[in-house]
């Protein structure tokens, strides 16, 4: 038996050793297939181990420890990557690599136009519509976070409340003066709008365009960058028919550990006893906190006179973070139709969402609905034309308070664990903000988008292109605000009338409507003109643009609602109040800009350069 151990461990050491002998140093020279000049800077992988180099300014490279048999990977920006097959043997490799025509002609969204990736010069960036397809969110914003370097994407001060926007910048926040934004220009199809109500299965590219070279075009309105999405168009073939849909389970992450109501009265106490005050829970009340935690007793607090103590005599323990915050039920349901002939092509996309908030009380839900149409013909070999139109509509419904009170998430970090969740009589306290969240009124907005847009291309010589484009952006909005009656309970379940976030009088209510008509136009017209003869390139693009804005909006309350049942202003026989509300005042607003703009591009042999006028 010893005699064959000995033997099988003599046998595998023999075939080890030749592998160990396999183990080489090899070197090479990688060099452009095309003009035959070094690549410096190309990576020269052992394929699957991090065993690697980069080529040196003659483009030579030398690499240790490489196994006969194995592949090495040599790739570099803008070239086809090569695999090549280490020889027995062989330890000198030449190395070609051919440029990747591919990446190379790859077309870019620019202000007014397209150019070849190769040809940019100013700081550009595009987003892989494929990374948009994979996430599961409601908002183009929140899909764009990491896509880009330097497009920043943050949650405004509400954080993750239903409804509510990503704030943009590029590069960081600038800004030239109080009240100033420093947020991109973005443009859907060429005209301003909101990207985060857009259908995000729409969207065809996003280019961002980051640096004055790129933005210029542009003008003042561009000092913070631009964002250029363009959705999709029909192409020539069958008809395709996609639909996708999206379940979607989301909730809170990371939310704070909140001390038991045990640890966060000593340790108050003890803060208190530091700072030279008295100390807020007596010995009473945390003898009432460790009963009730040990399940002695299963009152929250003690009366106070006629009503409940809440504060610093409660002895209730709540983790108000669990206790506010839920999981919420998504989905999303996308359909497309597109197809067409060399002649004319057409898309046509419908989808629908449904998302609910993470408040576990208050129900807050929002639904939006996007259809679009595009079509693109080309009437004759002078002339193309195409028409585009998106509706767009969202409905969002939430507590008031949210809105009038403005300081839930705040407050939820403010909450003592020892507040009462509810009185010993079973109704809600109003330490926990739960008879505001879901008796204290409702507000529903409801918006309306809709957006139009066509183009007329001539071609009267070869290279020479004239475009003319118009569009109109019309929104229509409703918002509709009740305050309700709430109450609190005193200690012989009789109800006494709570004032509302500290805005309102006990038993305040109102109805509030709030309309806003806005009219967006835009007229564009510009010609570009190619010349390609021998190395040389020359593109010129002139053009002007027209923008008029104009708002209307009316805000009217009247109080004393008759039943929260039918919460209008017709059903109250309160004071009329008209501009009551800063936020959304009686106004109207007027502004129009026309402007003038160029671009020339040239280059030799390779594009380099260009230059913006605006």
């Amino acid at each position: 038996m010893k005699t064959q151990f000995i033997s099988l461990l003599i046998a595998l050491l023999a075939g080890l050793l030749p592998l160990q002998a396999q183990q080489v140093s090899i070197s090479g020279i990688v060099t452009d297939k095309k003009l035959n000049e070094p690549i410096i800077g190309a990576s020269v992988v052992v394929k699957g181990t991090s065993n690697g180099c980069i080529t040196d300014l003659d483009g030579n490279f030398q690499l240790n420890n490489v196994a006969s048999g194995s592949t090495l990977v040599v790739s570099y920006i803008g070239y086809q990557t090569q695999e090549i097959p280490v020889q027995k043997g062989k330890t000198s490799y030449q190395v070609t690599l051919s440029e990747d025509t591919q990446t190379l002609d790859e077309v870019v969204v620019v202000g007014f136009g397209t150019q070849k990736k190769v040809n940019l010069t100013g700081a550009v960036a595009t987003v892989d519509t494929k990374a948009l397809e994979s996430r599961p969110v409601s908002q183009v914003g929140q899909a764009l976070q990491g896509t880009v370097p330097g497009l920043n994407l943050s949650t405004a001060d509400l954080g993750g409340q239903l409804g509510q926007s990503m704030k943009v910048n590029i590069r960081g926040t600038g800004t030239i003066g109080t009240g100033s934004k420093g947020e991109p220009l973005i443009l859907i199809d060429g005209m301003e709008g909101n990207m985060n109500t857009l259908n995000p299965e729409d969207i065809e590219s996003i280019s961002v365009l980051k640096d004055a070279a790129s933005s210029s075009i542009y003008g003042s309105r561009a000092a913070f960058g631009v964002i250029l999405i363009t959705t999709k168009k029909g192409k020539a073939g069958k008809m395709t028919i996609n639909y996708n849909n999206s379940f979607r389970y989301s909730g809170p992450t990371n939310l704070p550990n909140q001390l038991d109501s045990y640890r966060f009265a000593n340790f108050f106490n003890e803060a208190a006893v530091n700072q030279g005050d008295k100390i807020i829970f007596d010995e009473e009340t945390i003898g009432r906190i460790q009963d009730y935690m040990a399940g002695k007793i299963t009152t929250t607090t003690i009366p106070n006179g006629s009503n409940w103590h809440f504060h610093e005599k409660a002895n209730d323990n709540v983790n108000w973070y669990k206790t506010h915050f839920t999981w919420a039920w998504s989905q999303e349901h996308n359909l497309s139709m597109s197809g067409g002939t060399e002649k004319l092509q057409y898309y046509v996309s419908g989808s629908y969402l449904n998302q609910n908030g993470n408040l576990r009380y208050g129900n807050d839900n929002m639904k939006r609905y996007n259809l679009s149409a595009k079509i693109n013909t080309k009437i004759n070999k002078y002339i193309d034309f195409n028409l585009s139109t998106k509706f767009i509509r969202y409905d969002l419904d939430n507590p008031i308070y949210l809105e009038e009170g403005g300081l839930l998430y705040h407050d939820i970090a403010r909450m003592w664990p020892t507040m009462p969740f509810k009185d010993p009589n079973g109704h809600y306290m109003r330490n926990g903000k739960l008879a505001q969240l879901t008796d204290g009124g409702r507000s529903k907005t409801h918006n309306d988008d809709i957006y139009l847009q066509g183009q007329v291309i001539l071609h009267p010589l070869k290279n020479w292109n004239i475009y003319a484009e118009a569009g109109m952006r019309v929104i229509n909005q409703n918002k509709q605000v009740n305050l309700n009656k709430i109450y609190e309970y005193d200690i012989n379940d009789n109800p006494v009338e709570l004032a509302f976030s500290g805005s309102y009088a006990p038993g305040a209510t109102f109805a509030r409507m709030n309309y806003l008509n806005s009219n967006f136009y835009t007229t564009s017209f510009y010609t570009d003109y190619t010349l390609e003869k021998n190395d040389h390139y020359l593109k010129v693009m002139l053009g002007m643009n027209t923008e008029e804005y104009i708002v209307r909006s009316l805000s009217a309350q009247r109080s004393d609602v008759i039943s929260g049942l039918i919460p209008e202003i017709s059903a109250s026989v309160g004071e009329d109040k008209i501009n009551n509300d800063d936020n959304n005042p009686t106004q109207y607003r007027n502004w129009a800009t026309a402007g003038f703009f160029g671009r020339i591009n040239y280059s030799y042999k390779e594009p380099v350069g260009g230059i913006n006028l605006s």
